[in-house]
């Protein structure tokens, strides 16, 4: 028994375009590539995705199918006979090998109507070769050496002198900022799970897409309201060589989440690498001012600068070369227009449909870029991948993801560079993300009400303590109180927190006043009392690093001076002191084995 074309595909006659076009999208990802369920048929699939998609992704054609299928399903033998006549002498040249069905001339002109540009017979996405960029032995070494190089090169101009401070606490962020997007996927997918447990599926329509492949290719039987296909030798040739370059290169289209996510990721991180030596060089020429580098730089509005001028850049590769550099390292490939025979193919409109598909992902796939909101959102579009085969701009762009065997040099240059750069980011954020949290900290500090009411007899002074933080931070220097006013019932705490303060106000003008003098051993006993007594503030540390520098100990100056970066950030000055030493590090290496 002959089916209709929507019952082949598994929607009713009245579904929308997008319905339609959804169904065909789900035959094409089972039978483009490779897959598990999609095995045998595999040319009568595409011939019939060919034939489908001709007749239902273009209007007026889809329209004359449906008034051809109402004749042939609901007319008796006098009006099919009418329309027959009608239609042969509308066209003139009309012939029909049954009497319910469109005929060739039919179809040729309903695939080239009047007054539109020139239409494929045949639908060219399903022909389209492999793409063969970087397919060569040396080709693939080549790219992974110079991806190699350019991250190495990175390393080495990132990591600080102290490096093993600066990993112990580099390690100990990345442990808790994976433990925090565990946690985040932990709780998308759990969501996941429970509203696919809630929702009821409504009762579909089955199709019969299998049954009709089967039936077209044994019995040379078509579907109701077409007459066969019009294919040419040359075109079933193109098919055929098409679908074994698929199969020699292991192409399959089944969800493969974790390949896209790597070639996302490594993406954005090597371009944000150019970018940090774009905006470096810039700085150093002084085009950009501190603060503006500083900003820019700032782990909180990197990421946006990042993934927003990503979208051009993805949108060229992809429009010219069909790939990007995470996306060839993992073996990921796009296809646009895969369910739209007559959709333009040009690069033009590749470029704005990879645009389009960039800037959702942009927008939808990572939050803009923003780090409190892109792990949430990279979580979702994980689970609706593995579920659905597909994301959202995938759909909306009409764009086919497949996947094929990376390689194994392929695959350690990958891996391996994700977690070089994954400790390039963390060298270079880890200061000001310290900063950040501690600022914040304070910020609760400051708000949170701590009245010594509230607190038990034995634990009032700390409230004088608390005050006293907050003086600091408010003013690094300033004059020390007169008396202490706080409400204190306990007499040797009283006598403790004003024995501290008169040892502070020694430190404070003792300190700067032996580093000014040139004493600068005893400078840096007393500020480094000074930061002991007073540690979150930038002023002792500062002391301490400007006393210790001078004496030679450059290693503990570094040391001290980010210290205070850390409680100043802003203080520019800091930057050049650190670099100072820097220079002396090496000097006193320099004339440690001098000949």
């Amino acid at each position: 028994m002959k089916a209709t074309l929507y019952e082949a595909l598994g929607v009713p006659q009245g579904a929308s375009d997008e319905e339609v076009r959804a169904a065909l999208r789900r035959l094409i990802r089972k039978y483009y590539a490779k897959t598990r369920d999609g095995q045998g048929n595999v040319e009568e699939a595409l011939r019939f995705i060919n034939h489908a998609s001709r007749i239902l992704s273009d209007p007026d054609h889809r329209l004359h199918y449906d008034q051809e299928l109402a004749v042939t399903t609901e007319a008796n033998t006098e009006q099919r006979i009418a329309h027959f006549v009608s239609n042969v002498a509308a066209t003139g040249q009309g012939t029909a090998s049954h009497d319910d069905v469109i005929d060739v001339a039919d179809e040729k002109a309903l695939t080239l109507p009047d007054n539109s540009p020139v239409k494929h017979l045949h639908h060219p996405g399903l022909t389209e070769r492999v793409a063969s960029f970087g397919r060569s032995t040396m080709g693939h070494v080549a790219l992974c050496v110079l991806f190699g190089a350019f991250i190495a090169a990175a390393i080495v101009f990132v990591t600080p002198t102290d490096a093993v401070p600066v990993a112990k606490q580099v390690l100990v962020l990345l442990t808790l900022t994976l433990l925090v997007l565990s946690l985040v996927y932990g709780v998308v997918h759990g969501v996941s799970w429970m509203r696919r447990r809630r929702i009821i599926a409504a009762p579909a329509l089955l199709p019969q897409t299998d049954l009709a492949i089967l039936n077209w290719r044994r019995e040379k039987s078509v579907f109701l309201g077409t007459d066969t296909p019009q294919e040419d030798a040359s075109w079933i040739f193109q098919l055929r060589m098409a679908e074994l370059e698929r199969a020699k290169a292991g192409r399959t289209s089944e969800p493969r989440p974790a390949n896209r996510l790597a070639a996302r990721l490594f993406d954005y991180a090597i371009w944000g690498l150019v970018l940090a030596l774009l905006l470096s060089t810039l700085h150093g020429a002084g085009a950009v001012g501190d603060d503006t580098a500083f900003w820019i730089g700032h782990p909180l509005f990197a990421p946006i600068v990042i993934t927003l001028s990503w979208i051009p850049i993805e949108a060229l590769l992809i429009a010219s070369l069909q790939q990007t550099p995470g996306k060839w390292l993992f073996g990921v490939y796009l296809q646009f227009s895969i369910s739209d025979a007559y959709a333009r193919r040009d690069v033009k409109a590749q470029l704005r449909r990879a645009l389009r598909r960039a800037f959702r992902v942009w927008w939808e796939g990572v939050a803009g870029g923003f780090p409190l909101l892109a792990p949430i959102l990279i979580a979702v579009a994980y689970e609706k991948v593995a579920q659905n085969g597909e994301t959202d701009w995938d759909f909306a762009e009409d764009c086919l993801v497949t996947h094929s065997p990376p390689g194994l040099l392929n695959l350690m240059t990958g891996g391996v560079g994700l977690a070089a750069m994954l400790w390039l980011y963390g060298v270079a954020w880890h200061e000001p993300m310290a900063e950040s949290i501690a600022a914040t900290k304070n910020a609760v500090v400051a708000w949170v009400p701590s009245p010594p009411a509230l607190l038990t007899r034995g634990f009032q002074g700390d409230a004088g303590r608390i005050g006293s933080i907050e003086r600091s931070l408010a003013a690094s220097f300033s004059p020390p109180p007169a008396a202490f006013t706080g409400s204190v019932n306990d007499a040797d705490t009283a006598a403790l927190f004003a024995d501290r303060q008169a040892r502070l106000s020694l430190l404070r003008g003792e300190g700067p006043r032996m580093l000014r003098a040139g004493n600068w051993r005893r400078a840096a006993e007393l500020c480094r009392a000074w930061s002991d007594l007073e540690f979150w503030n930038a002023e002792p540390w500062r002391c301490l690093g400007y006393a210790l520098e001078a004496q030679g100990f450059h290693q503990d100056a570094i040391v001290a001076f980010r210290k205070a970066v850390q409680y100043d950030p802003l203080d520019r000055s800091l930057e050049v002191a650190v670099e100072k030493s820097q220079r002396g590090i090496v000097a006193d290496f320099i004339n440690r084995y001098r000949h």
